[in-house]
C-alpha cells in the first residue's frame, strides 16, 4: 500500500511552474520538503511552510522572523525578507485560494461536498462526516473554518488517501460564496435554509438567498443538489438547476422526510421511498432533525448504504455550545446555545424550549444579535414578542440591544437588562429554583458562555 502524503507536498512544484502570480523563488528550496502549511507564525512547527497573509490591521511580512524562529522550512510572502528560503507572490490570499483550487482539480476521483445556509451548516457537516466515514476516507472542515482563508487551509490537509471532502461555506457579504465555490467547485451541495443572518452585509433574505445559491455555480448534469422543500426560497430555485436533485423536509412531501417525531425531538422515523428507518438523536431538536435529513439526502444521492446513513446520524453527539441540554438537580435544565444567534435561530430555540419542556418554568438569557444592520432594533423587538407568545416567565438581556428585547413583553414576563455577565448571579440561584428551564443564547461576539461561570455551573 502507498504511504499517505499531503497532496500539497506532491503538487506544489507542479503548481508553481505555471503560476502567473509567482514573482520570485529561491533556488535552494525543495518544494516537496515540508510538513504542513500555516498562516499563523505562532503555531509554526519545524518543517512547516509559513504563508504571510495580510489583514486589516497587520502585515504578515512582519511575522516572518517569528515563523523562522519557530522552525519554518520556508516562507511565502509578497515581498523579500531575510528568510534564507522564500517564495514571493503577487498576493498571498490569491495564492492560497488558487493552490487550494488546483489541489481539488488535480484529484478527479475526489467527491467534494459544499454546505452553506443561514443555520445548521456545522451540524450538517458533522453529521455528513459521520455518515461518509462509515465507508470512505473523509476530510471535513475543522470547527467552522468556512471563509476565504479557512476553506483553503482545510483543503491543504488533503492527502492522497482522501476520497471525500466536506466543506462548510460561510458568508457575511456579497460575493464570498461565489469565490468559495470557484475554489472548491463542489459536485455535491446543499443550502440548509435561508434566514435572517448577516443582513448587515447582505441586506435581506432575498439577497442572502442569491448569495448562497452561488454554491451551484460550477454544477453540471452529474452534480447533485440536496434542498429543503420546507424552505420557501428553494421551491423556485431547484427546478432551474440542470443536475441531479433530491429533496428533504417535514411539512411537505419530500424524497427524504421525518415521520413519527417524538415530542422531545429525540427520535423519529426517516422515510425514503417506501421504507422507514428509526433514528434516535443524541442531540435532540427540530433543527437536528432537519440537519439529519439534509445529510441523509446528500448521502443517498451519492449511493451510500442506508445502514451507514442511520448509524452516522445516531452517532452524532451535537456541537459544543449549540443547543446542548444540561440536566441539573431539582428538575432544572440549562440549554447552552451560546455559539451564535440570529433572528431565525433564536426564534427556533425559543419555540423548541416550549415544545420540549411544556411543564417547566421558562427563563431566557439573551445576548444581542449582531450584524443585523438597520433592522437590528426591530429584530430584537420581534424576539420579545416570541418570548411572550411562548410563555417565558423571565427574560434577562445583555448588550447594546438589551432594551429592545423588552418592547413587546407583557406583565407575565419579568424583564431585567444585565450590565455584564456576572450580573446574572444577583437574580438566579440554581439552588433556590426547581423545575425550571433556562435558555442561554446570543451572538458569538457577546460571549454568552461566560454566563455559566457566573451561575457556578
Amino acid at each position: 500500500m502507498s504511504k499517505e502524503i499531503l497532496l500539497a507536498k506532491i503538487k506544489l512544484n507542479e503548481f508553481l511552474k505555471n503560476y502567473k502570480g509567482l514573482a520570485y523563488s529561491s533556488s535552494n528550496i525543495e518544494l516537496g520538503n515540508f510538513n504542513n502549511i500555516s498562516t499563523d507564525s505562532r503555531k509554526i512547527n519545524k518543517g512547516d511552510i509559513f504563508i504571510a497573509l495580510d489583514g486589516e490591521n497587520f502585515r504578515g511580512h512582519n511575522f516572518i522572523s517569528e515563523a523562522l524562529g519557530n522552525g519554518a522550512e520556508f516562507c511565502i510572502s509578497t515581498k523579500k525578507s531575510n528568510a534564507p528560503k522564500q517564495i514571493i507572490v503577487n498576493s498571498t490570499l490569491d495564492f492560497i485560494q488558487d493552490f487550494a483550487g488546483y489541489l481539488i482539480k488535480s484529484n478527479s476521483k475526489l467527491k467534494t461536498y459544499g454546505i452553506t445556509g443561514t443555520n445548521g451548516k456545522t451540524s450538517t457537516k458533522e453529521i455528513l462526516r459521520n455518515i461518509m466515514s462509515k465507508q470512505f476516507n473523509v476530510l471535513a472542515t475543522h470547527a467552522n473554518l468556512n471563509n476565504q482563508i479557512g476553506l483553503p487551509l482545510t483543503i491543504f490537509n488533503l492527502s492522497n488517501k482522501h476520497q471525500v471532502l466536506i466543506l462548510e461555506m460561510g458568508t457575511n457579504s456579497k460575493g464570498e460564496i461565489k469565490n468559495l465555490a470557484k475554489i472548491a467547485k463542489p459536485n455535491f451541495a446543499t443550502i440548509t435554509n435561508i434566514g435572517k443572518g448577516h443582513t448587515e452585509g447582505l441586506i435581506d433574505k432575498k439577497n442572502i438567498f442569491l448569495e448562497k445559491s452561488d454554491i451551484t455555480n460550477y454544477f453540471h448534469s452529474k452534480s447533485a443538489f440536496s434542498f429543503n422543500l420546507d424552505d420557501e426560497f428553494m421551491n423556485n430555485f431547484y427546478s432551474k438547476l440542470n443536475c441531479r436533485k433530491i429533496s428533504y423536509g417535514i411539512t411537505n412531501s419530500a424524497d427524504v422526510t421525518a415521520q413519527n417525531i417524538q415530542n422531545d425531538f429525540s427520535s423519529f422515523n426517516l422515510k425514503y421511498r417506501d421504507s422507514n428507518y428509526p433514528v434516535k438523536l443524541k442531540a435532540p431538536g427540530i433543527n437536528n432533525i432537519y440537519n439529519s435529513l439534509c445529510s441523509a439526502a446528500l448521502a443517498i444521492i451519492a449511493n451510500v448504504e442506508i445502514e451507514s446513513i442511520i448509524s452516522g446520524i445516531n452517532s452524532f453527539e451535537g456541537i459544543e455550545n449549540r443547543f446542548r441540554i444540561i440536566n441539573l438537580k431539582k428538575g432544572n435544565v440549562i440549554i447552552n446555545d451560546t455559539y451564535n444567534a440570529n433572528p431565525d435561530s433564536t426564534v427556533r430555540a425559543i419555540e423548541m424550549v416550549k415544545e420540549m419542556f411544556p411543564e417547566k418554568k421558562k427563563i431566557a438569557i439573551l445576548g444581542s444579535m449582531l450584524e443585523l444592520g438597520e433592522t437590528s432594533g426591530l429584530e430584537h423587538q420581534a424576539i420579545s414578542e416570541q418570548i411572550k407568545l411562548n410563555n417565558f416567565n423571565e427574560l434577562f438581556s445583555y448588550g447594546n440591544n438589551a432594551a429592545d428585547y423588552s418592547k413587546n413583553l407583557d406583565s407575565n414576563t419579568t424583564f431585567v437588562a444585565l450590565e455584564n455577565h456576572s450580573d446574572i448571579k444577583k437574580h438566579i440561584n440554581l439552588n433556590s429554583i426547581d423545575n425550571t428551564v433556562i435558555l442561554v443564547k446570543g451572538s458569538r461576539g457577546m460571549k454568552m458562555e461566560q454566563i455559566f461561570s457566573s451561575l457556578d455551573l
